[in-house]
């Protein structure tokens, strides 16, 4: 197993049809700082770094553009670059602190056609913006779909030297960084026509009440939930997700996520919403099943079919 050298997700880049209009949305709906814009380009965070959201402007796609990881050092980077060429992975270097805000990275494309920044350091601010409601910790990770969990453990872990922290089944993996909270990012089974897209971003914040506020701010401004308050079974994490039309996909607020230790042994947890909410315990054992066939695409023949499925959304 390859070293851990991934300290932390660092930014998360997308396409959107309108950049103004989905900087003014994570503004006001998200509760981020706009820190720079340029033409279809446009820089959002609500931390030290510059940014944790890059937006870029397109016509011809939607959603996730790319992820970036940021690494221990120079050494981890040139380890990186090694274990990639031993695969025949092509990748090429970039950086710039006035355009990326990215001082040196390597770019390059996973098994599932996500691609991937590593980088050593991003251009920081002196002060971190101001949060009056919503109290910002860190991005914390990124979910996105591959059509081999497996596959994409094995990549991820022996690149990268992510740690599994929990599977469900075997058509989800939690894997996490040096930082050790439960997962930098989730990968999860879907059909080759969604691999490499992305089901939502999480941002870590203070408290139960800072959740609760993004919540309150998100209603109030017209935005949907994706899925409501819940706790999940793998992190412990307390989440509320907040539906992105215009990239096609969701960012999470999340409180209590767990810090996993050394020792810590992979669980392989059940396939059902309980994994997803530990709250739906008590929910009669009937509902469960037409939920857990519901998310996982399997008709039950009950009229209640296409409201199970808007329940169970997904298992993430």
């Amino acid at each position: 197993m390859a070293e851990q050298s991934t300290e932390r997700l660092g930014y998360v880049v997308m396409a959107v049809p309108d950049v103004q209009q989905s900087a003014n949305f994570y503004t006001r709906v998200g509760q981020m700082t706009l820190h720079d814009q340029a033409a279809g380009t446009a820089f959002l965070g609500g931390g030290y770094e510059h940014h944790w959201l890059r937006l870029e402007e397109s016509t011809n796609r939607q959603g996730l553009v790319r992820v970036g990881f940021q690494l221990a050092g120079g050494e981890s980077l040139d380890n990186v670059a090694d274990r990639l060429a031993t695969r025949g992975i092509a990748h090429e270097e970039f950086g710039d602190l006035d355009g990326d805000k990215i001082d040196r990275g390597i770019r390059f494309t996973d098994p599932d056609g996500v691609e991937v920044d590593v980088y050593t350091d991003m251009l920081s601010r002196g002060v971190k913006p101001a949060q009056d409601i919503v109290h910002m910790d860190t991005l914390l990770h990124a979910v996105w779909f591959s059509t081999d969990p497996v596959a994409s453990h094995d990549f991820y872990s022996q690149v990268l030297g992510f740690r599994a922290s929990d599977w469900i089944k075997r058509n989800a993996v939690f894997m996490r960084s040096a930082n050790n909270y439960h997962h930098s990012l989730g990968i999860f089974r879907a059909s080759p026509e969604r691999a490499a897209k992305m089901d939502h971003f999480c941002i870590l914040v203070d408290s139960i009440d800072d959740v609760m506020r993004a919540r309150n701010v998100a209603l109030r401004s017209g935005a949907k939930l994706q899925k409501d308050v819940l706790r999940h079974a793998a992190s412990g994490s307390i989440s509320v997700y907040i539906a992105d039309p215009m990239a096609g996909l969701s960012f999470e607020f999340c409180v209590e996520h767990d810090i996993v230790g050394a020792d810590h042994r992979p669980r392989i947890l059940e396939s059902t919403p309980i994994s997803r909410d530990v709250w739906m315990a008590g929910t009669p054992k009937e509902e469960i099943a037409a939920l857990t066939n519901a998310a996982m695409g399997v008709t039950s023949g009950i009229s209640r079919d296409e409201e199970l499925a808007a329940m169970a959304n997904s298992l993430a």
